[in-house]
């Protein structure tokens, strides 16, 4: 009887160390097949007749980014750093990390990402800059949504660290009804630890309709605190829809206790390579019509190749609480994706 354990327990270890060798052995094939390094360069040059600007015509190298990605097992990861910025200047500038993450993919149900990525808030917050269909986010998603926040965070990009789940439900057919999106984070944007014991709490669900037909809400709540010692609070919400396919539509509202903004953006395909955006953009500073900037764009988005895109910006601007109260901007915009 004590061989038959012992040989058992042998037995039993033995088909342990061989799943330990299949499971290393497979994360170790993942780790070659699924390793990408790869990047981008937005260029820009531009000009306006804004009277209060000292430079009519300018140029500048947006930003450059690197990055590495893959998936081990069930689990898929990003490293992303960036060079933007002007030297020198209180904003985040030079070298940086925008993206570091692991996230739990095993069941599409329910996925789970700890990190520094992108926060739960707003659809258009999500987009690669190449993809927008104009040079810059818009208003309301860039002051309201976590990239130069009316807080005063650094230049964050729509990122925070923290921990945040995401799932896709209701299957139906061609694609899922329902999906939602829910994090914690520390409050105090990229590359920056927590100053004080609360976090910040975003969420967001929406419906998909018919496929690629997105209709959803958000909640924000939290603080930041600047370095002055001072608690920020943040209490915003946002909702909106989007579509995505040969023709683009998005539209979304974002309120905060001080500050609102709203924009509709269309993109009509003139073929398969040239595609013109149009688009309405309104931001409230202070929530009150005195304080309206807004924004009316055309652009038109040249891609021969999904490597490559050429862009041209039109934007004609009223702004109520500039000196100049009305002006014209014209840039155009390189972008390079390997």
């Amino acid at each position: 009887m004590k061989k038959i354990i012992i040989s058992t327990a042998v037995f039993a270890t033995a088909m342990t160390l061989s799943a330990q060798n299949n499971l290393a052995e497979q994360a170790k094939q993942d780790l070659i097949n699924s390793f990408t390094l790869g990047g981008c360069v937005i260029t820009q040059g531009g000009w306006t007749d804004n009277k209060a600007k000292d430079a009519k015509v300018d140029f500048a190298a947006r930003s450059a980014r690197m990055h590495v990605a893959g998936k081990v097992l069930d689990y898929a990861y990003m490293l992303q750093l960036e060079y933007t910025g002007v030297a020198g200047t209180a904003k985040e500038s030079g070298p940086h990390i925008v993206d570091a993450w692991i996230e739990w993919q095993k069941f599409p149900e329910f996925k789970v990402k700890l990190g520094q990525q992108k926060r739960a808030f707003t659809f258009e917050n999500p987009y690669h800059p190449m993809d927008i269909g104009f040079g810059t986010y818009s208003q309301c998603v860039s002051f309201i949504g976590g990239y130069a926040d009316i807080v005063g965070e650094q230049l964050s990009h729509g990122r925070d660290v923290g921990l945040a789940i995401s799932g896709d439900l209701v299957p139906q057919g061609d694609h899922k009804l329902l999906h939602y999106h829910a994090g914690v984070y520390t409050g105090q944007g990229v590359n920056h630890s927590d100053k004080n014991k609360r976090k910040d709490l975003l969420a967001g669900v929406w419906a998909e309709p018919i496929k690629d037909l997105l209709l959803g809400i958000y909640g924000w709540t939290g603080d930041y605190v600047n370095n002055a010692g001072q608690t920020l609070d943040r209490k915003r919400w946002s909702a909106g829809m989007q579509y995505e396919s040969d023709w683009s539509a998005r539209a979304e509202y974002i309120g905060d206790e001080n500050a609102d903004g709203w924009y509709a953006l269309v993109g009509a395909p003139l073929n398969s390579q040239f595609k013109l955006y149009g688009r309405w953009d309104v931001y409230r500073s202070s929530k009150h019509w005195d304080s309206t900037k807004t924004n009316y764009g055309l652009a038109l988005n040249y891609r021969p190749c999904k490597y490559l895109q050429l862009q041209a910006n039109y934007t004609f601007t009223h702004a109520r609480l500039e000196l100049d109260k009305n002006y014209n901007s014209f840039d155009i915009q390189a972008y390079v994706k390997f």
